[in-house]
């Protein structure tokens, strides 16, 4: 019975190093060891490497391995995709001398009339600044801003719409730079079966799409519209007060 004690307690201590490994590998990808070994309580990074080795050597012994690799590169997935928007963002920063000032974005038609293109650029710079996902670290920003003081509207959006509209504006800047990019190399466009430069984006619902909280895509929330559809929204700047049309 002691010996069958010991088993168990064995066989669960392993169990639960597995679950914590893998979902720290979700999180920061498979090589990050250092990060990894943050995650995972009374382990060493020289352990945790060591056990990386292993788990990648005989992951398929597992009973449930097909479960555990899909999470993990789900995650790694994830982790490309923040990394290829930052670099979007700062492709699009280095055109200008002060992007905090001087930033433009190419609405095309699609600008709605529920943000300024002031908002707008502070959201994108603050991006840069912040990184990708750190959307109650970019509220708080926005209401300690003296620019925006009395700018009632933008500091009242939730982190989850501040979201929403940063993911209508990546998509906004990642087609402005392929366009730039097939202007610029003509030549990498041909026999391609990719969007045309100068083709329309789909941004219908700008404002609505679903994207994430902290680092993901959010769920959408029961929050105030961002599109301005349907209201009027109302702007105060100092000594003046501006009534905007939402529709």
């Amino acid at each position: 019975l002691s010996h069958n004690k010991t088993c168990h307690k064995h066989c669960v201590t392993c169990c639960s190093v597995l679950q914590s490994f893998v979902r720290a590998a979700e999180k920061f990808g498979r090589t990050e060891i250092d990060k990894i070994a943050g995650e995972m309580e009374g382990k060493t990074k020289e352990e945790v490497e060591r056990y990386s080795k292993v788990f990648w050597l005989r992951y398929q012994e597992l009973s449930d391995w097909e479960k555990y690799i899909k999470n993990i590169e789900r995650g790694e997935q994830k982790i490309q995709r923040q990394q290829d928007i930052m670099q979007a963002i700062r492709a699009k920063l280095e055109k200008y001398k002060n992007p905090w000032q001087e930033l433009k974005i190419n609405y095309g038609a699609n600008k709605g009339k529920a943000y300024t293109e002031e908002e707008d650029r502070f959201i994108i710079c603050q991006m840069a600044k912040l990184g990708y996902g750190q959307w109650d670290d970019l509220k708080a920003e926005i209401r300690k801003n003296w620019r925006f003081r009395f700018d009632w509207f933008f500091k009242s959006r939730t982190p989850q719409e501040l979201a929403r509209r940063a993911e209508t504006l990546i998509r906004l800047i990642e087609k402005e730079n392929e366009d730039d990019n097939a202007a610029a190399n003509p030549e990498q466009r041909k026999g391609r079966g990719g969007r045309k430069a100068g083709s329309k984006v789909d941004l219908s619902g700008m404002d609505g799409v679903a994207a994430g909280s902290q680092g993901g895509p959010a769920a959408s929330t029961g929050g105030p519209a961002d599109s301005g559809s349907g209201r009027k929204r109302q702007r105060l700047s100092t000594g003046a007060a501006a009534t905007v049309s939402g529709s």
